[in-house]
């Protein structure tokens, strides 16, 4: 089988993991389950993922990417502190988006983190925040090789603004906060904004 038939398959697969996901939530998407829903024997399911663990960890992986983007990032004709707010911005709602998507987060944390959930729910946490942090690092990797940021500084930024983007989007979602949408975005554009300033000579 040559290998845009593979990934054609394997994409297939995915995409039958993530309906499924959406239709019938984390408890239902057994590696049975999936193979149902792309129309393909286990056999075939288990040639591209051996076990249930690397199908759930490909289609989180595949959910993260595909709710990111990388926008203008490689564009240096742009400024970099545009490049770097669009990218981040993309963890914080809109007005618009708020109700729902805070609803989704705040779901997966009080489901990934409830000790009696299920496994599925922690590793969809554990994984999406992983990877959700290694975008925001690449970025500042992106503006760090164009001089704008100590490449040591990158890690400890990337910290800052995963951790930065969680706590608002936690004070969004907290009864009685003050923070707006509006403020919340505010907050992670001036995070952003500041961190390519520091230009090296």
């Amino acid at each position: 089988m040559g290998y845009a038939k593979h990934d054609e398959r394997r994409e297939q697969i995915l995409s039958a993991a993530a309906g499924l996901l959406a239709e019938a939530g984390m408890e239902q998407l057994s590696v049975r389950a999936v193979a149902q829903a792309a129309g393909i024997g286990m056999g075939t399911l288990r040639h591209y993922f051996s076990n249930q663990k690397l199908l759930h960890e490909a289609l989180i992986l595949k959910l993260v990417d595909e709710e990111t983007q990388d926008f203008e990032i490689h564009d240096q004709t742009l400024p970099a502190p545009d490049r770097l707010e669009r990218c981040l911005l993309q963890f914080v709602p809109t007005l618009d988006e708020a109700t729902h998507l805070l609803d989704v987060w705040f779901g997966m944390y009080r489901v990934g983190l409830d000790p009696s959930g299920s496994p599925f729910a922690r590793e969809f946490l554990e994984l999406s925040t992983t990877r959700s942090r290694e975008r925001i690092r690449e970025w500042l990797s992106i503006v760090s090789t164009e001089g704008h940021l100590e490449s040591s500084a990158v890690r400890t930024h990337a910290l800052e603004l995963s951790a930065l983007i969680s706590g608002v989007c936690l004070e969004l979602v907290t009864p009685g906060a003050e923070m707006t949408v509006d403020d919340a975005r505010s907050i992670v554009s001036r995070a952003a904004r500041a961190i390519p300033k520091a230009v090296r000579a």
